[in-house]
């Protein structure tokens, strides 16, 4: 298979996600090759491909005007990419540099560009917050004040970088990348954004965890994924029992609960046992996780 790589800022990392596959001629294609058949070509937003050739994209951003949004960075992009008229895209999350993690959390703060930017840093300022206008190793919190959407680049990098990451609720590429309270902050309104990043700019134990959960949760994200979804064929969708149906998660929850799931239809007895048919159980003597397991499967005791 011959595979046209469109040259932008990550033909690289596609390259040499391409290189690591079987049956593969793959190429950046430059100006001798403009002209060039390819079975595929592979191009990132709005990078230009040479026409005549099966382009598949990876969409990064709600901004690209193309039509071919076969991949794209996260969950919130998934309804655009069906207008643009591809009947099933596919989310995989963005993949993005890990720089080494050796640094003590910092306390500075970044403001990244939005509508309420300037409002933001003027109320972090007069509230005695240290605020750079450029990221740099003295910044380990980074506010994103946009109300709508904004680009899910930035944060993973953040992210990555263990940066506490503070956004709004109303954000959908926020929420498709942070955690509330896991892996960074999702608040209502501006006020909140204020408060909260006082929080952690005071505690740098919790700025310290949450930049943890934020650089772990972002580090399973690589380029091989995002080729191995851009060169899928045949793709019908996910199953619809796995997407509306509770049985699998049922099950999942019966493998996480072990030998308490059969305990689901007993009850306490009157003197204190678990009863299931011919068995009898006493939740006393067993340890403390058991109990906690049966005590999630079974009916209350009557008081």
């Amino acid at each position: 298979m011959r595979i046209g790589i469109a040259p932008g800022t990550y033909c690289s990392e596609i390259f040499t996600a391409l290189s690591r596959r079987t049956n593969v001629d793959a190429e950046i294609i430059s100006g001798e090759s403009a002209t060039s058949q390819y079975d595929i070509v592979l191009a990132v937003d709005d990078e230009p491909v040479p026409p005549g050739n099966d382009v598949r994209r990876y969409v990064t951003q709600a901004t690209p005007e193309v039509s071919e949004w076969t991949v794209v960075a996260a969950r919130h992009l998934l309804p655009i990419a069906v207008e643009r008229g591809v009947a099933t895209p596919i989310a995989v999350p963005m993949p993005v540099e890990f720089p080494s993690s050796d640094l003590p959390s910092r306390s500075g703060v970044l403001v990244l560009q939005s509508e309420s930017q300037h409002q933001v840093i003027a109320k972090l300022q007069s509230a005695g917050i240290e605020v750079f206008l450029q990221d740099d190793h003295r910044v380990g919190i980074i506010v994103d004040a946009a109300t709508s959407t904004s680009r899910v680049e930035p944060l993973r990098q953040a992210m990555a970088k263990e940066k506490v990451v503070t956004a709004l609720s109303t954000n959908a590429a926020a929420t498709d990348t942070i955690r509330h309270d896991t892996n960074g902050y999702l608040v209502n309104d501006l006020d909140e954004i204020i408060s909260s990043v006082q929080q952690v700019v005071e505690d740098e134990s919790e700025r310290s965890r949450l930049g943890f959960e934020a650089r772990r949760s972002v580090a399973s994200a690589n380029w091989s994924r995002v080729v191995r979804a851009l060169l899928l064929e045949g793709r019908v969708g996910m199953p619809q029992l796995e997407t509306f149906s509770h049985l699998p998660a049922i099950t999942r929850w019966q493998q996480r609960l072990g030998h308490a799931s059969q305990w689901s239809s007993s009850r306490y007895n009157e003197h204190g046992y678990f009863e299931l048919e011919d068995q009898r159980l006493q939740i006393g003597q067993l340890g403390e996780l058991r109990q906690w397991a049966l005590s999630n499967v079974t009916a209350p005791r009557d008081q």
